[in-house]
């Protein structure tokens, strides 16, 4: 009931409602509705005007190849008050040959194979010393322990110049202290690079004058007259490779701070090169300096290989190399003498200057090159080499021989270029000695009661035999006849080696250059020994190679003597009761072991001259393990000959089939201690018990990788036969060629 009342109602309202009033406010928007669906592209508009062209952008680079090397060259170097930088190319380059440039590197590394790390070295000429400029002063130095060192610096500023050039520049980071632009200014530069495991290293230096005026550069010891023992200098692990390197660091005031020793370069250089030599390590003070990492170098074993007061063998071919002479300077001359003080009272184990205390400047007054109290020249002169000395030359002319005969030879002798008749003035000594066959000297020869591998003879001078005659005596020609008891084997054949050794003089001795000559004895003409050193290279080093007194000169007479069958049986200690080893004195043997020196793992120890006595069986041993070569001993080249075009080097394997081995002996006394009232083994008692052959290869081989273990591989290698297998790995074109592996 109540329902139908509403809706009854609701409808009367509806019928009688008035008109609509106005309308209210709007009300607040909805919600958004979702999006329609996108409708259809539009046509595409037309195409605007092009814009302008942009400036070009850089050219980019990529990497590319290089070879393994490295080398540095500085093109520039700039130096002010306030600035020095050096200008400077990179290059892949391994032999340094100008005609070959290399290909330019990326010092960093991302363009190229291995970065290159560089270092730089500054230094100014000190003041003129009338001879030429003073010792070089480093602007770029450090202090450890208190102690000055020239050093090298890294920390500077780099800037690319042209990567694809490889050019580059340096800024540098030390001070300039002391600039004066009226002074020579020398940069040194070294680069290292890695390239496949390998470090290869190079150095450059350069030099200027900020005022536009002529370079000086000190020049009193030359690279070249190093290089006649050292080779190419390597010093600081191979980094610095020149005098000039070395002056800009090594200059005066540097030193050692932990012996205290002077680094001046003047100093160091002599006291090494004199080394046991030394007043002050002949007293018992050794010479010493510390390296990096605490490494101790001992330098009172060192022997120069000529006469220390040769001041030429480095000072020769230097633009102020004769201030050595002219301008004597107290560092100088007590780096030498140095236990001679210039302080009174003298420090222990010094001795006062005979002159006492005097400055520098008035050196030359007693010291003057000539003349004076005591001149420099005339103190630094061995009589042997005085340019006024007599020089006795001997030309073996001819030789001639039979299998079963003596040998006769004909030979000129001159002094001073005259000719010499000896039968009028004879020589001190004049001696003949002959080997063979050249195949390899292998023939022994019986004179008096001993029995050789060679035949020597005396020709005149004290126990004098066979036949002297003047062929042309006012000429100098002679011929000697070797006498009748010492004749060629009746079985010899081939071609023999005949050579002379003549001395004029002995007090002090002046001895010719031996000559040597092949003499025929069934060949058709005389076929000479295979060349295998060159004397010439020995005389770079040692000046004038002469040995057993200075009597025998060159390299080619050594051979004669020291040949393969020879060992050191008449040399070596003979006491009772004991067994040695005589070693092989065979030239390729022995010149190897000596030059091996201090790298020889096992002794090589020979008897000397005056040999054991009945006073001293020990006679005069030689232990060579205290030599130090100044190059690397892999450097063949050094001293073998060259070789003739196309043919392999003397040192290359295989050796010639002809070649035999190479002999040893074991002595042993059986004469028992206390036999008798020494301790001399007498000649009864005295015997060889065995003799040992070294094939030659082996021999030549371990005679510097003389390792146990080398030999062990050698003799697996070798068979029952003797026959070697060394050149299936050590010949040419194997994995490791001799002659590869040797110039590495």
């Amino acid at each position: 009931m109540r329902a139908l009342a509403i809706v009854v109602s609701s409808a009367l309202l509806a019928a009688c409602g008035g008109s609509a009033g106005p309308s209210g406010p709007a009300g607040d928007p909805g919600a958004a509705g979702p999006g329609g669906a996108t409708g259809s592209t539009g046509p595409t508009g037309p195409t605007g005007p092009t814009g302008p062209t942009g400036p070009t952008g850089p050219s980019g680079a990529s990497p590319w190849i290089t070879g393994q090397g490295v080398a540095i060259a500085v093109t520039e170097l700039a130096v002010a008050a306030d600035r020095a930088t050096v200008t400077f190319t990179l290059t892949d380059d391994e032999d340094g040959d100008p005609t070959t440039p290399g290909v330019p590197l990326d010092r960093t590394g991302a363009l190229t194979s291995g970065p290159v790390s560089l270092s730089f070295v500054l230094g100014q000429a000190g003041p003129d010393t009338g001879s030429g400029p003073g010792p070089l002063v480093p602007y770029t130095t450090r202090t450890v322990g208190g102690a000055l060192q020239g050093a090298a610096e890294s920390g500077g500023a780099f800037t690319t110049l042209d990567v694809l050039a490889g050019r580059y520049a340096y800024t540098f980071a030390a001070p300039l202290t002391g600039f004066d632009a009226s002074r020579t200014q020398t940069v040194v530069v070294a680069a290292s690079r890695t390239f496949a495991g390998v470090e290869h290293l190079h150095d450059a230096n350069a030099s200027m004058r900020p005022d536009g005026d002529v370079v000086v550069r000190r020049d009193v010891a030359a690279t070249a007259a190093c290089a006649r023992c050292h080779g190419r200098l390597r010093a600081h692990d191979g980094r610095y490779r020149t005098v000039e390197a070395c002056a800009v660091c090594h200059a005066p005031g540097t030193s050692d701070p932990d012996t205290g020793n002077d680094l001046d370069l003047r100093v160091l250089i002599h006291k090494i090169h004199r080394g046991e030599g030394l007043p002050s390590v002949v007293a018992g003070t050794p010479y010493s300096l510390v390296g990096a990492g605490g490494a101790v170098h001992d330098y009172s074993d060192v022997v120069y290989p000529q006469p220390i007061v040769h001041c030429d063998g480095c000072h020769a071919g230097a633009a102020q190399g004769g201030s050595a002479r002219t301008a004597a300077a107290i560092a100088a001359c007590t780096s030498c003498h140095d236990t001679t003080s210039f302080v009174d009272p003298p420090p222990p184990g010094a001795v006062l200057h005979t002159a006492g205390v005097q400055p520098e400047t008035t050196c030359g007054v007693c010291h003057p090159a000539t003349g004076g109290l005591s001149p420099v020249t005339a103190a630094h002169l061995d009589p042997a080499f005085d340019p006024a000395a007599p020089v006795i030359t001997v030309d073996l002319e001819g030789a001639s021989a039979a299998p079963g005969t003596s040998p006769s030879l004909r030979f000129t002798v001159r002094v001073n270029g005259s000719p010499r008749n000896i039968l009028t003035a004879p020589l001190v000594a004049l001696r003949a000695t002959l080997a063979g066959p050249n195949a390899d000297f292998s023939t022994f020869f019986t004179s008096g009661a001993t029995v050789n591998p060679y035949a020597q003879v005396t020709i005149q001078g004290s126990g004098s035999t066979g036949m002297l005659t003047a062929v042309d005596a006012p000429a100098g020609v002679f011929q000697y006849d070797f006498p009748a008891t010492l004749a060629l084997p009746a079985g010899a054949t081939g071609s023999f080696t005949v050579g002379l050794e003549a001395t004029l003089s002995n007090t002090p001795r002046y001895a010719a250059v031996s000559p040597v000559r092949p003499l025929a004895v069934t060949d058709p003409a005389p076929v000479a020994r295979r060349r295998v050193v060159d004397a010439a290279k020995c005389d770079a080093c040692h000046l004038a190679l002469a040995a057993h007194g200075g009597s025998r000169r060159g390299a080619d007479y050594c051979t004669l003597c020291h040949g393969p069958l020879n060992a050191n049986a008449d040399r070596i200690s003979r006491f009772e009761d004991s067994t040695v080893l005589a070693e092989s004195v065979d030239l390729g043997v022995m010149i190897h072991k000596i030059h091996m020196g201090n790298r020889l793992t096992q002794p090589y120890v020979l008897g000397g001259s005056p040999t054991p006595t009945v006073a001293n069986p020990a006679g005069t041993p030689l232990d060579f393990a205290r030599v130090r070569y100044p190059r690397s001993p892999a450097e063949c080249d050094a001293c073998h000959a060259d070789p003739a075009a196309g043919a392999a080097p003397s040192f290359a394997l295989p050796l010639p089939l002809t070649n035999v081995p190479r002999v040893l002996e074991q002595l042993a006394c059986s004469e028992p201690l206390g036999n008798d009232a020494d301790s001399y083994c007498s000649t009864p008692f005295w015997t060889i018990t065995a003799t040992l052959e070294l094939p030659p290869e082996t021999a030549a081989c371990t005679s510097c990788h003389d390792q146990p273990h080398v030999a062990a591989h050698a003799a697996l290698e070798t068979t029952a036969a003797g026959a070697e297998a060394c050149a299936t790995c050590h010949g040419p074109g194997s994995a490791l060629d001799v002659e590869v592996v040797h110039r590495r």
